[in-house]
């Protein structure tokens, strides 16, 4: 290769890293905040990489978790926190001979990393992992934050340690620009290390899938894909929406596809209303085309969101698409063009924006046509791919080039 320029990629993959991946998600074995870091986890792998993977321990991993162990990763698996004495005396011992030193920093100090990559199911969770975050500094990190608040209560000291964690990192990568705006405005800082990625979408092998005809007598299906947090992902709304008087004479019938630990509330709250004729909780479903060959519109009437990536999947796949205004949602909707938007996830938002859609319903294949037309022209095909070069890139201090892709 004498004489001849050798691109920033070329260097890249000659060498061999040591990578270590750290999920701070705490509330349930697996979600969505973890397809982005696994997936670039078992690329990196591939690539012949080293790779440590930390997370937090449960009765069974998750599937994606043991994938990657029994591809290579080495892991660790951090224990729970219990309110109890008896946790907080064996953690007190087991700590004892380290000088206090948690478990997972002798894990990463032995392991020896040249770059880390933190996954936050929320936004600022590092900051609350004291001996992880002092322990990270002296390396290059990445951070991803998958999700935010708006608004969030914090005063002035504790945006000024955010500000300076952020600026620690190498990148800190949000997952719509909604998100960063939002950052940006509640820390009163430019964030200028931050950058927009695209999550793994979980498609199927052709698509998009052709629109099924709307039925003249029977009921147009809607679907909500989503885990069963209220909270966060709205369900309970949409149902109180769905249960006014207008709705009750209408031909329609709500999927609820997921599983989670609101399941039995939904089922209480479906009684409550009235709608067991009308709603069926379906669990998760594995097949995603099964899920849109039996979906006219999506409906997505989440309170707390920074993707989601179901908006995404759903305009691949030539769905329109209602959805609160909430993570990318305005970056891929488009009021009357493809699908609808409320302002927010309140009842009568959500209510207001259903009657729209309802009464455009004629409208919805050719909807259907339009989004995955533009979602084709904005989709990331390897987000993977696009992690792991900026990884790399992170180590060898060569600048990483971004793909042309929209938020």
């Amino acid at each position: 290769m004498a004489g001849q320029a050798v691109d920033s990629n070329t260097i890249c993959r000659l060498i061999v890293m040591r990578i270590a991946f750290i999920s701070l998600m705490y509330d349930a074995p697996w979600g969505g905040s973890e397809v982005l870091w696994s997936q670039t986890a078992g690329r990196a792998l591939r690539e012949g990489h080293n790779v440590m993977v930390s997370c937090y321990a449960w009765p069974q991993p998750a599937k994606p978790i043991q994938q990657l162990a029994v591809a290579g990763a080495r892991t660790h698996f951090r224990r729970r926190y219990e309110p109890t004495l008896r946790f907080r005396a064996i953690d007190w011992l087991t700590r004892l001979p380290r000088q206090s030193r948690l478990p997972e920093i002798d894990a990463l100090r032995r392991f020896a990393p040249d770059v880390v990559v933190i996954s936050q199911g929320g936004w600022n969770d590092l900051i609350f992992h004291k001996q992880l975050h002092k322990w990270v500094q002296e390396l290059p990190f990445l951070l991803i934050c998958h999700n935010y608040h708006d608004p969030v209560r914090q005063d002035e000291a504790q945006r000024l340690r955010m500000i300076e964690l952020f600026g620690q990192a190498r990148e800190v990568l949000m997952i719509s620009c909604l998100q960063q705006q939002v950052l940006r405005r509640q820390l009163a800082a430019p964030l200028l290390n931050t950058r927009v990625v695209q999550n793994p979408l979980h498609l199927p092998e052709q698509y998009p899938i052709p629109y099924p005809a709307l039925p003249e007598n029977g009921p147009v299906q809607l679907a909500v894909v989503g885990s069963f947090d209220v909270d966060r992902k709205g369900q309970d709304v949409l149902l109180e929406v769905l249960a006014a008087p207008n709705w009750r004479p209408r031909a329609w019938h709500l999927n609820l596809y997921g599983q989670g630990p609101d399941e039995v509330y939904l089922r209480r709250l479906i009684a409550l209303y009235g709608l067991q004729e009308h709603v069926t909780l379906h669990g998760h479903v594995s097949d995603s085309a099964t899920v849109w060959q039996n979906t006219h519109l999506l409906v997505v009437p989440s309170r707390i969101e920074s993707g989601p990536m179901v908006v995404q999947e759903a305009c691949l796949c030539g769905r329109p698409v209602a959805a609160a205004d909430v993570g990318l949602v305005r970056t891929w909707v488009h009021e009357g063009i493809t699908g609808f938007i409320a302002d927010t996830a309140s009842v009568y938002s959500l209510g207001k924006m259903m009657e729209r859609a309802w009464s455009c319903r004629s409208e919805w294949a050719d909807m259907a046509v339009v989004a995955a037309m533009y979602a084709q022209k904005h989709q990331m095909p390897d987000a993977a791919g696009d992690l792991l070069h900026h990884i790399e890139a992170a180590v060898t201090s060569l600048p990483a080039v971004d793909s042309d892709f929209g938020d």
